[in-house]
């Protein structure tokens, strides 16, 4: 169900995108470790605590979740999964130091769950003017340590009401931000090992053929395909819990 002023004639609701670097274990964690990725898929507020269920995507899920628990504003930490390539955490952490401390102080709304890569949380949100936009990003840039980037907004008319939920439930907006996941290289060795078959069965090219083509050792460029794939895969994991 869309929010009550969503509905409302005439209004100048604002879509947008916004990065986020502040002081927490999310953006910490993703600091020390660049190939690992965290999706908060959901969150409960418990007084001055917030309890997360947390999709970690690494190649050293271990190491991280160890980091996780020793962090100085973290409280709990379960293993729900974990395999060589990630896991499931609950995490009982600092209210205060989540975004979401300032967010839920204002009638601007979460659309999403937010990803965490390269020390940023990346948040799509809804406000009901650019005055609600524009207060939430004061709010958040007066905290201390909190570097806040407007990445990208637009107008959200009533008629848009209907299209936003075929887009969100179709995970159109985790596709759209998914390559911004990606470093320049690692997206450019992607779409070329799509474009050449790499990713057909069978193959109809090899790694080695492929660093010919773009005149790196075939190491640099399983690197670059297994970082993109670790990166892009607990996207794709969201979006078909969704289809």
């Amino acid at each position: 169900m869309e929010p009550e002023w969503v509905t409302k004639k005439d209004d100048n609701s604002i879509l947008f995108e916004v990065s986020i670097n502040h002081p927490c274990w999310f953006c910490d964690v993703t600091e020390k470790n660049r190939d690992a990725i965290l999706i908060s898929t959901m969150s409960s507020i418990h007084e001055d605590s917030i309890t997360n269920i947390v999709q970690l995507t690494s190649s050293t899920p271990e190491k991280d979740i160890e980091f996780i628990r020793n962090h100085k504003l973290v409280k709990k930490v379960d293993v729900l999964l974990l395999n060589i390539n990630g896991a499931l955490l609950k995490v009982i952490s600092s209210y205060k130091a989540m975004t979401y401390n300032i967010l839920h102080q204002t009638d601007v709304m979460l659309l999403e769950s937010p990803t965490t890569a390269d020390g940023n949380d990346s948040e799509i949100l809804l406000a009901k003017s650019h005055k609600s936009m524009n207060e939430l990003l004061s709010r958040w840039k007066e905290q201390e340590g909190y570097e806040v980037r407007l990445k990208k907004k637009k107008h959200f008319k009533t008629d848009d009401a209907n299209g936003y939920g075929v887009f969100s439930k179709s995970g159109f907006f985790d596709l759209k931000s998914a390559k911004e996941l990606l470093s320049g290289k690692q997206l450019d060795i992607f779409r070329l090992a799509g474009d050449y078959g790499y990713y057909e069965m069978p193959k109809r090219i090899t790694i080695e053929e492929l660093a010919e083509k773009v005149d790196l050792a075939p190491s640099t460029v399983a690197e670059h395909l297994r970082k993109a794939e670790m990166k892009l895969l607990p996207v794709l994991s969201k979006v078909l819990r969704k289809i």
